[in-house]
């Protein structure tokens, strides 16, 4: 469960899991988690493909192509966890192998009274972008975590 005290102004926890695929075992310290107030990218297309049946003469058959996902941004975070902050190192080094990750992203109450409010899961994944907020020293409500850009291979919601 996501700590209290850091997530007092953030609704989005994030919790990175091991692939299993290497490259990400200097992720297995730590909590591997970090907190944001704005997630975009949750979305999924499905690729329609349309196939001309013979006999069938009120036009195409409708299937299901490819699927796609947009990069998951999340935006005004913060992660005190190292581990997090080694998965994105990691990245930016481009070593082999490459260490895809798969996390989880939990939408949190507000006053955190009830359960989570929506459960999402995205699959072999890699940070692409990392943004740092101005640093201000006369605003301690500063985050120091403005965008976090993550491409992956999959997103799936957790029904409840």
């Amino acid at each position: 469960m996501p700590d209290p005290a850091l997530l007092s102004n953030f609704n989005f926890a994030v919790h990175i899991e091991l692939s299993g695929l290497g490259g990400d075992e200097g992720l297995a310290l730590g909590n591997r988690r970090g907190a944001f107030s704005e997630v975009q990218g949750l979305e999924i297309t499905l690729e329609p493909v349309s196939i001309r049946e013979g006999g069938y003469n009120r036009g195409a058959r409708q299937l299901v192509g490819k699927t796609t996902s947009p990069p998951l941004i999340l935006k005004r975070g913060l992660s005190l966890d190292p581990a997090f902050w080694t998965w994105v190192q990691r990245c930016i080094d481009g070593t082999f192998p490459l260490p895809y990750v798969s996390g989880t992203l939990r939408v949190l109450q507000a006053d955190g009274s009830a359960p989570d409010a929506g459960v999402w899961h995205f699959e072999n994944a890699i940070v692409t972008k990392v943004k740092s907020a101005d640093l201000n020293a006369g605003n301690a409500r500063e985050v120091p975590l403005e965008e976090l850009h993550i491409v992956h291979e999959g997103l799936s919601r957790e029904l409840t």
